[in-house]
């Protein structure tokens, strides 16, 4: 589902709201969501989906990745860089709609 489709969902369940104001909440959500990700430690909880977390790890580069660092940038390769992780933790009622989702796609097969 993306953007557009989600916006035309939600303005047929609440039809009281025109489709450019929940477009505008949608954009003003992300947007919000953005900012607190941005932010070490903080997380972003979904009511009903789970929480979605930002961890950044330094790593020191050494072996093949600073040879690979070298032939690309030189003299100028990092001693360090960013991984970047973006996690969701799913809540046990999510798990269990996914469970089922499947399980009942094995069942028609």
């Amino acid at each position: 589902m993306n953007h557009r489709q989600t916006v035309a969902k939600i303005s047929k369940r609440l039809p009281r709201l025109k489709r450019r104001d929940v477009a505008e909440v949608l954009e003003v959500m992300a947007e919000l969501w953005l900012t607190e990700l941005a932010q070490p430690g903080h997380t972003v909880t979904v009511a009903g989906l789970g929480k979605l977390v930002v961890e950044v790890q330094t790593l020191r580069s050494a072996g093949a990745v600073r040879r690979r660092l070298q032939q690309i940038h030189g003299t100028y390769a990092p001693e360090t860089f960013q991984r970047i992780y973006v996690r969701f933790r799913p809540t046990t009622k999510f798990r269990q709609a996914i469970s089922d989702g499947y399980i009942e796609e094995g069942k028609s097969e």
